[in-house]
């Protein structure tokens, strides 16, 4: 019976994902023409706006986050613009954010039923065609919060009166400690963003979880998904490593202090209800506001490293350490992005191939050593990477 409940859970997540990727491809062709404006903009209010387009239209903070280190990190755009995108990629919640709000204050099947009225109907053009899959794989998360909530009973009676169910309840300290520690792993080995927004919603409403657990579970893995990508980030160029380490830290910290806030966020929504009896909108609305409180803090504290981070003079020489195949995986790739890359990457190939068509015609010796050696390492992973992409 418990099988019943993970699959809700498993077509929750599915849709939430999905709808993600489906508004990344219907923003794909304006993420190019921003793309094509040059981020590295003289103007830092020019450059904003760019970056920050770059990021909404992206719909995905960690796509967007590893989509900033891989245009830096293949030299595209600038340290500065970089960083900008890694900062402002947090804002791309937006539409996880919008989910949320709308869990049980829409009815998913409304939209399921209209969307799929839609999709069967011959005459269609693909953007109109792009938007019913959107809508459409939001119903189906919205379809599947609904149906796990009415197996909730199948949870909660497996559970029962176990050491584990009261665990889940308690709010304290120790409780809420450990619920982060696992969503931090847990986020090593899950590669569906926002897993915990859909778990905490589905277990909030049934009192499984404390509301402090739900934080937690929040908190947790936005922790794994920065230790994620440090452990990524270790194998690029020198200055790529010191700008992922440096991130990471300075995004859990913030998550750590946004997790903190929201408790006293918390104790301010609570004067104008009570969680045990307030109606499902508003548990949802009250979730997903220290659900964003936490990513404002994270972003505050992601702005404030990139003030100085992105401003760091840097060696001209790096080691030929592009990304790996894990870059351009389909739950870290930014398509658009990549997509829009790979001409950039073939024309820095073709420069690389051409000075080393060059130093044939040169004495030995004119040349160092150690240039040689870069340049055709170089050769060697762009034409790798070119492959890939």
């Amino acid at each position: 019976m418990i099988l019943m409940w993970l699959g809700s859970f498993v077509l929750m997540m599915f849709g939430l994902s999905q709808s993600q990727k489906v508004a990344a491809s219907l923003f794909q062709n304006f993420q190019k023409k921003i793309l094509d404006k040059n981020l590295d903009q003289p103007s830092m209010v020019k450059m904003f706006q760019l970056c920050l387009s770059t990021v909404l239209l992206e719909a995905s903070p960690q796509k967007s986050l590893y989509a900033g280190m891989s245009l830096y990190n293949l030299r595209i755009v600038g340290l500065r613009a970089s960083a900008l995108v890694m900062c402002l990629s947090t804002v791309g919640a937006w539409w996880v954010a919008l989910l949320g709000m709308s869990f049980l204050s829409f009815s998913g099947a409304f939209l399921l039923g209209l969307c799929g009225l839609g999709l069967i109907t011959v005459i269609l053009t693909p953007k109109v065609r792009g938007v019913l899959q959107w809508i459409f794989m939001a119903g189906l998360f919205l379809v599947g919060g609904e149906i796990m909530l009415r197996n909730s009973n199948v949870l909660i009676m497996a559970l029962g009166q176990s050491d584990l169910a009261f665990f889940l309840a308690d709010g304290r300290f120790s409780a809420v400690l450990v619920i982060l520690a696992a969503a931090a792993a847990i986020s090593l080995l899950v590669r569906v963003e926002f897993w915990s927004l859909a778990l905490g919603l589905s277990l909030l409403f049934v009192n499984v979880l404390s509301l402090n657990g739900a934080i937690a579970l929040i908190a947790g893995e936005r922790i794994g998904r920065m230790l994620l990508f440090w452990w990524h980030s270790r194998s690029l160029n020198q200055d790529c490593r010191r700008m992922g380490w440096q991130f990471s830290l300075t995004s859990i910290l913030g998550v750590i202090l946004g997790m903190l806030l929201a408790g006293e966020v918390r104790t301010t929504l609570n004067m104008g209800f009570t969680s045990e009896m307030a109606s499902y909108q508003e548990k949802s609305a009250q979730y997903v506001i220290l659900f964003m409180v936490i990513l404002m803090v994270q972003l505050i504290a992601q702005m404030v490293w990139g003030h100085f981070g992105g401003n760091k003079q840097v060696e001209e020489i790096q080691d030929p350490k592009y990304i790996s195949a894990v870059w351009t995986s389909e739950e870290f790739a930014s398509p658009g992005v990549l997509a829009w890359a790979k001409t950039k990457i073939h024309k820095r190939l073709s420069e690389v191939r051409y000075h080393l068509h060059g130093l044939t015609t040169l004495k030995e010796g004119q040349v160092p050593e150690h240039i040689q050696v870069r340049l055709k390492a170089e050769e060697a992973e762009l034409a790798k990477l070119e492959q890939v992409l």
